[in-house]
Protein backbone atom coordinates (compact mmCIF):
# COMPACT_ATOMS: atom_id res chain seq x y z
CA UNK A 1 0.00 0.00 0.00
CA UNK A 2 1.40 3.23 -0.92
CA UNK A 3 -0.55 5.10 1.80
CA UNK A 4 -0.35 4.34 5.59
CA UNK A 5 -4.33 3.40 6.54
CA UNK A 6 -3.97 2.10 9.71
CA UNK A 7 -5.52 -1.28 11.07
CA UNK A 8 -9.02 -0.76 9.79
CA UNK A 9 -7.51 0.09 6.15
CA UNK A 10 -6.10 -3.52 6.37
CA UNK A 11 -8.94 -5.16 7.60
CA UNK A 12 -11.06 -3.27 4.84
CA UNK A 13 -8.26 -4.52 1.92
CA UNK A 14 -8.04 -8.27 3.60
CA UNK A 15 -11.84 -8.65 3.67
CA UNK A 16 -13.20 -6.71 0.66
CA UNK A 17 -10.13 -8.54 -1.34
CA UNK A 18 -11.61 -11.20 -3.76
CA UNK A 19 -9.55 -14.82 -3.72
CA UNK A 20 -10.57 -16.98 -7.12
CA UNK A 21 -8.61 -20.08 -6.61
CA UNK A 22 -8.94 -21.85 -3.21
CA UNK A 23 -5.81 -23.42 -3.35
CA UNK A 24 -4.41 -19.54 -2.93
CA UNK A 25 -2.78 -19.49 0.35
CA UNK A 26 -2.58 -16.78 2.72
CA UNK A 27 0.19 -14.18 4.16
CA UNK A 28 0.97 -14.56 7.46
CA UNK A 29 0.05 -10.96 7.73
CA UNK A 30 -3.25 -11.99 6.57
CA UNK A 31 -3.59 -15.04 8.71
CA UNK A 32 -2.26 -12.82 11.99
CA UNK A 33 -5.15 -10.08 10.76
CA UNK A 34 -7.92 -13.32 10.30
CA UNK A 35 -7.30 -14.99 13.22
CA UNK A 36 -7.37 -11.18 14.93
CA UNK A 37 -10.45 -10.49 13.73
CA UNK A 38 -11.87 -14.13 14.71
CA UNK A 39 -10.96 -13.06 18.39
CA UNK A 40 -12.98 -10.21 18.54
CA UNK A 41 -16.02 -10.48 20.28
CA UNK A 42 -19.05 -11.02 17.85
CA UNK A 43 -20.25 -7.32 19.00
CA UNK A 44 -16.79 -5.93 18.07
CA UNK A 45 -17.06 -7.81 14.66
CA UNK A 46 -20.19 -6.14 13.53
CA UNK A 47 -18.93 -2.72 14.71
CA UNK A 48 -15.46 -3.16 12.28
CA UNK A 49 -18.08 -4.12 9.59
CA UNK A 50 -20.42 -1.23 9.83
CA UNK A 51 -16.79 0.67 10.50
CA UNK A 52 -15.31 -0.64 7.13
CA UNK A 53 -18.75 -0.09 4.91
CA UNK A 54 -18.59 3.60 6.48
CA UNK A 55 -15.03 3.83 5.39
CA UNK A 56 -16.20 2.35 2.04
CA UNK A 57 -18.53 4.29 1.02
CA UNK A 58 -16.94 7.65 1.65
CA UNK A 59 -13.42 6.31 -0.04
CA UNK A 60 -12.00 8.08 -3.21
CA UNK A 61 -10.28 4.59 -4.00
Amino acid sequence: MAKSYGVAGVVVSFLTRRVYSRAQRLSSDEAELLAQYRALTESDQVAMRYLIGAMKSVSRF
